[in-house]
């Protein structure tokens, strides 16, 4: 029984599988969150008058949102090509 599922799964592929899963879903939340962190940020300091440090934390959010679009179309693009 043990010999057929060896060949049936390859760990190696699993483990792989598990760890970059684990890895982009961590890093697609953290950027959503300074991408959010950024925002409201930017908008408290730009109500308050500080237009120039306002300005960096939307820099910040345009960022961070950018590298989560990017992350979701190359995983559809990984997907579609598997």
């Amino acid at each position: 029984m043990r010999a057929v599922l060896a060949s049936v799964v390859d760990g190696k592929a699993l483990l792989q599988v598990i760890w970059v899963s684990i890895a982009a879903g961590i890093g697609v939340t953290v950027a959503f969150a300074i991408g959010l962190v950024g925002a409201t940020r930017a908008v408290d300091l730009s109500r308050d008058g500080h237009m120039a440090e306002a300005a960096l934390y939307a820099a910040l959010a345009v960022v961070a949102t950018a590298a989560v679009l990017l992350a979701v179309v190359f995983a559809i693009v990984v997907m579609t090509n598997k």
